[in-house]
C-alpha cells in the first residue's frame, strides 16, 4: 500500500513540477539527480552497453520525456489511469513477439480497459487534451516495449539500468531544451515546486517505490502483490482533488470504473493455471 500510494501521488506531484519548470528540463534534471544519486551502480559489462543505450533511448526518452510533456495537457487523474495499462500491454506484447501465454480473457480486459481510459478523454476534452492523452498512452507503449527489452538485460541490478537510462538520458533531454527552449527563463523555473518534484519523483517514485516492488515481488511473488496496483488511480485521483483540485466529469468516473474492473479482470484470470 506503501509503494502503490508513492507512485499514485508521484503522477500529482509530476504534475506540479512541470507546471513551472518546461517537461524537457524537468525530465533531463531528473535524469542528473538520478544519475549523480546512484553513482556507486555506474559498473557494467562491455557486452551489455549498446543494449543499454537502446534501453535509455526507449524508457528515458521515449518514455519518461513523453510522459511530462503529455502531463502538461491532461489531468492528473485521467493520466494515472492511463499508466495502469503499462502492466497488461507489457503482457500483451510479450504474448506477440516472444510467445508467451495469455488467455484470451486477458487480452480482451486489456482492450476494454484501454477504452475505457482514453474513449472519455478523447470524446470531452479539447484538442490539446486529447493530444496529451494520446502521449501518455504512447509512453505507456514505450514502457511495455523497454519491458522487453529489459529481459534481455535481467542480469544487470535495477539501480544500475536506472543509473545508465539517466546518464545516457540526460544530456539528449537537456539539448533538445537548449534547442527548443521555454519563454520563461530558466532561473525562474528552478521554483521551490519544481525543486521538490525532482526531489520526490527521484528519491520516492525512481529508487524508494521500484526497489521496494521487487522486494516484495520477490518475498510473495507477483500474483500476490500485482492486485494492489489496482488502487494507484485511486490514490492519484484523491491527490489530485486535494492539491490541485481536479474534478473527474460523469463520462471520465465510467470509462475508470471500466478500466479498473477490466484490470482486476485481466490480473485475476492471469492467477489461474493455463
Amino acid at each position: 500500500m506503501f509503494t502503490v500510494a508513492i507512485w499514485g501521488l508521484n503522477v500529482v506531484v509530476m504534475k506540479i513540477g512541470v507546471t513551472d519548470m518546461a517537461p524537457l528540463l524537468f525530465t533531463g534534471m531528473r535524469f542528473v539527480l538520478l544519475s549523480l544519486l546512484l553513482l556507486p551502480f555506474v559498473k557494467i559489462p562491455r557486452t551489455a552497453i549498446r543494449q543499454v543505450i537502446g534501453l535509455a533511448m526507449i524508457m528515458g526518452v521515449g518514455h519518461f520525456c513523453v510522459l511530462s510533456i503529455g502531463l502538461r495537457y491532461v489531468d492528473s487523474v485521467v493520466a494515472g489511469l492511463i499508466l495502469l495499462l503499462g502492466a497488461p500491454l507489457s503482457s500483451l506484447l510479450a504474448f506477440i513477439f516472444l510467445n508467451e501465454r495469455l488467455r484470451v480473457l486477458q487480452m480482451v480486459a486489456v482492450c476494454i480497459a484501454g477504452l475505457g481510459a482514453i474513449v472519455p478523454t478523447l470524446l470531452e476534452g479539447a484538442v490539446d487534451i486529447q493530444a496529451g492523452a494520446l502521449l501518455i498512452l504512447l509512453c505507456v507503449l514505450m514502457w511495455a516495449i523497454g519491458n522487453l527489452k529489459i529481459r534481455n538485460l535481467s542480469n544487470l541490478p535495477l539501480l544500475t539500468l536506472q543509473f545508465w537510462i539517466g546518464f545516457i538520458s540526460a544530456p539528449l533531454c537537456l539539448l533538445a531544451y537548449w534547442l527548443n527552449p521555454a519563454e520563461v527563463s530558466l532561473a525562474a523555473q528552478f521554483t521551490s515546486n519544481s525543486m521538490l518534484s525532482l526531489v520526490y519523483v527521484v528519491c520516492g517514485s525512481s529508487i524508494l517505490a521500484y526497489w521496494l516492488w521487487y522486494q516484495l515481488i520477490k518475498r510473495h511473488g507477483i500474483n500476490s502483490v500485482v492486485n494492489f496496483v489496482l488502487l494507484q488511480p485511486v490514490v492519484t485521483m484523491v491527490a489530485g482533488y486535494l492539491i490541485l483540485g481536479e474534478l473527474m466529469s460523469g463520462l471520465q468516473l465510467a470509462g475508470g470504473a471500466v478500466t479498473l474492473l477490466a484490470m482486476w479482470g485481466f490480473y485475476h484470470s492471469g492467477k489461474r493455471p493455463v
